[in-house]
């Protein structure tokens, strides 16, 4: 991913210490967002076009014409989705802690941060704008609106493993990218202190809080459909094998996934493969070691990814 910045590389950039923390308090158990390559834009929407097919073309004859023609291209548009929290703590708990006003309050904001981060991942994954206007699409949606590679292992209600590119590749349409988170409004995630609030309670009565706002405006961009793939239907009867892992890689020519994605169920299946032979040569099968990649790309945990996913055909 040379050259291509996180959400972490971004707040780094700014120079801004705190802006740094927030951004690795929310990441920490995400491993989608450690690693996706981030967009800043003006505005909540982007634009972009995705080549859907060349134009034609011929060897010309003197004083003999070709036939006119074009590419097609189609239009694409990503809008960013609004997250946000508010994060309170009654005024006489938060002053009530040993270790200070700031400590509790800080406390509390690391759980609406982790939150944010955990909603964000979660619907990179299973987002769905049809069925939830205010969500972006994920990539389970994007791979069934754009026909992409999904393969079956063969089980009913189970998990998958998410392939993903992030990087560039190259194809007869020229250079495509892959996959990017976007953020809105030009910035980062947000977090304002708002000092004493009223806050209601359940009777409806006020109380005074110490108050925190936080704002996050981000979108996912699918650049092509082979830039993403899924190996779905997983189970502990249907697992992750060689040869359907290879069946990913090769229906996302000419891109190279980035990473894998998976749960800890499917992870842990994942190390099975050792000990597999494949074309009379065997996998490594040291006992002491766990499988972290497939054919060089680095297998990931992803809390987010659901054990119970919706069967796909």
């Amino acid at each position: 991913m040379a050259g291509k910045l996180t959400l972490l590389d971004i707040a780094k950039r700014t120079g801004n210490d705190p802006q740094v923390g927030i951004v690795e308090s929310m990441i920490q158990s995400n491993a989608l967002l450690q690693v996706l390559p981030f967009r800043s834009i003006n505005g909540i929407s982007y634009r972009y076009a995705q080549r859907k097919g060349l134009p034609t073309v011929s060897f010309r004859g003197f004083n003999q014409g070709v036939t006119a023609s074009k590419s097609v291209v189609q239009q694409i548009t990503i809008e960013t989705k609004n997250i946000g929290g508010r994060s309170q703590i009654d005024k006489l708990l938060a002053e009530a802690d040993p270790q200070g006003v700031q400590h509790a309050r800080a406390e509390e904001d690391m759980s609406f941060l982790a939150a944010m981060g955990n909603l964000y991942n979660s619907k990179a994954f299973y987002g769905n704008a049809t069925t939830s206007p205010l969500e972006f699409n994920g990539i389970s949606s994007m791979l069934n609106a754009l026909t992409g590679t999904a393969i079956g292992a063969g089980g009913s209600t189970g998990s998958s493993i998410y392939a993903v590119a992030f990087n560039d590749a190259v194809s007869p349409q020229g250079r495509m990218r892959g996959v990017e988170g976007i953020l809105g409004n030009g910035k980062n995630i947000s977090m304002v202190d708002m000092g004493l609030y009223y806050a209601v309670d359940a009777d409806s009565n006020n109380y005074l809080a110490y108050t925190t706002e936080f704002e996050f405006a981000p979108g996912l961009a699918v650049y092509d459909s082979r830039s993403i793939g899924r190996l779905a239907n997983i189970d502990s009867t249907h697992k992750p094998s060689v040869t359907l892992l290879n069946q990913i890689i090769t229906a996302m020519f000419p891109f190279v996934p980035s990473m894998f994605f998976c749960s800890k169920q499917t992870y842990n299946w994942v190390q099975d493969l050792k000990g597999t032979t494949i074309n009379n040569v065997t996998v490594g099968n040291n006992l002491f070691e766990r499988v972290t990649q497939f054919n060089g790309i680095p297998i990931l945990i992803d809390e987010n990814i659901s054990d119970s996913e919706t069967a796909i055909s």
